[in-house]
């Protein structure tokens, strides 16, 4: 017996992140660069302001439904690896296991290495290096964030708090300035013209589905910080505050960035610069504003690469302790009580990502349908445990967080993203396929590992 509890010690995180953190977490992970570039995405799709707004709010209301019904879940399910936990519990170790895999190899490497890439053009921008430094900049961020979530729970959390704290400040001045200020300074050379003046040369409801896709890129993240579930002091209270309230707040401030956009210029001049965000405040400060939203752009991706780096070695960190991957992945250091390999495995595929890869369009495809295949799965799992719950299988919920509106907003969102999968590969090509396919190989995978295991057994 005491080895077992000597062995539980060496695995088990210990809970230390308050709500203003937990909530930062889901803040910071979700507000990346995708408010700055998405909005040029769909305004290539969609024509006027009334429309590319609507698109941001039902953005908005269908990730609050999967939030509503995730929070469900953490409540229930308050344990270190958030969705794998949830799969592994409602669908088997099987679907657990390709979960993990998933995220080990494709979804969470892609997006620190996308994010990553992201924050090395605009550093670049800002400091005036050239653009061969891109990469070295990018590996340097990752490993950095790595070190710093190497130290311990509340290095990384306190640091994902104060760059959420910046962003959210950074932002919202913008939108201060777009809504009180007049436009003195000249436009940029805008680089896409020809292609804005053609308009949309799709079907509205089919150009309205694509434009959804950029959309939801910018609203991935409300689903990070259940992956700390198990780290989150005073779960049963902070989660649903930190995953719903987090959201909300995540969707007022994307759909007030968007209206000082509009403030600022045409619907055909954000259709023409893809550095939305840039020219806005260009057109208000001169460059040296457009140097400020550099700087700018690089903290808040900064802070969205930290928050990934913190919360994706939960998962791998989660099923090794389970043993579902090998064990050594599972140890805590001792002293930090930090899963110090995981945490290195995932600085090295990432900065492998960022190397092999050809930019951050390259890198994204491969992770944005196989994130939103499981997020679509996870809603799922709610009505597994709803109806165990109900003949005993599971712990009654007393007192505790339910979903409102169920099962409208679960079945809601799951309908949606099969759509929106759909669509997705079939826009995205072979890059949305392949990360799919690499998930699917985790079930082979899973079926080699149980062997192996199955003589100790």
């Amino acid at each position: 017996m005491a080895a077992t509890v000597a062995t539980r010690a060496e695995v088990e995180l210990k809970r230390q992140i308050g709500l203003y953190a937990a909530t930062a977490i889901t803040v910071g992970n979700i507000i990346g660069s995708g408010i700055f570039r998405s909005p040029h995405s769909v305004a290539q799709e969609i024509p006027g302001v009334v429309l590319p707004l609507l698109a941001w709010v039902l953005g908005g209301v269908l990730s609050l439904c999967g939030s509503l019904a995730l929070a469900e879940l953490a409540v229930a399910h308050p344990r270190t690896g958030g969705l794998y936990v949830f799969l592994r519990e409602s669908f088997g170790d099987g679907w657990g296991f390709v979960f993990g895999w998933a995220n080990l190899w494709v979804i969470k490497p892609t997006v620190i290495a996308a994010i990553a890439s992201v924050f090395a053009l605009y550093f670049c921008e800002a400091v005036r290096l050239p653009a061969t430094a891109q990469l070295p900049i990018g590996c340097a961020a990752i490993l950095l964030l790595t070190g710093v979530n190497a130290l311990g729970v509340k290095e990384g959390a306190g640091t994902a708090a104060l760059f959420t704290t910046l962003k959210v400040a950074g932002i919202l001045t913008v939108c201060a300035a777009a809504f009180t200020l007049t436009s003195t300074h000249p436009p940029g050379t805008p680089p896409e013209v020809a292609h804005a003046a053609a308009g949309p040369a799709s079907p509205l409801a089919i150009a309205f589905i694509s434009a959804m896709i950029p959309v939801l890129f910018a609203y991935d993240g409300w689903t990070d910080v259940t992956y700390v579930g198990g780290e989150v002091l005073n779960p049963r209270r902070n989660l649903p505050i930190a995953i719903v309230w987090g959201t909300v707040l995540v969707i007022a401030i994307y759909v007030l960035t968007n209206l000082a956009f509009y403030r600022v210029l045409s619907a055909a001049d954000v259709a023409s610069y893809p550095a939305v965000g840039s020219e806005t405040i260009g057109r208000l400060l001169g460059d040296w504003g457009r140097t400020a939203l550099a700087v700018l752009v690089a903290i808040s991706t900064f802070g969205t690469v930290n928050g990934a780096v913190l919360t994706g070695p939960r998962v791998t960190q989660a099923m090794a302790a389970d043993g579902l991957l090998w064990r050594p992945l599972a140890r805590l250091d001792p002293r930090r009580e930090t899963p110090m390999l995981a945490l290195l495995i995932q600085a090295v595929l990432a900065c492998i990502w960022l190397a092999v890869a050809g930019g951050f369009e390259d890198v994204s495809g491969w992770f944005v349908t196989t994130s939103w295949l499981f997020y679509g799965m996870s809603i799922a799992a709610l009505f597994v445990h709803r109806r165990r719950e109900r003949v005993g299988r599971d712990p009654a919920n007393t007192g505790g967080y339910r979903t409102p509106l169920y099962p409208i907003t679960a079945w809601l969102f799951i309908i949606v993203t099969v759509g929106l999968i759909a669509s997705d590969l079939t826009a995205s090509g072979w890059r949305a396929a392949a990360g799919v396919i690499v998930a699917a190989l985790g079930f082979p995978v899973y079926w080699l590992w149980i062997r192996r295991r199955s003589p100790a057994s």
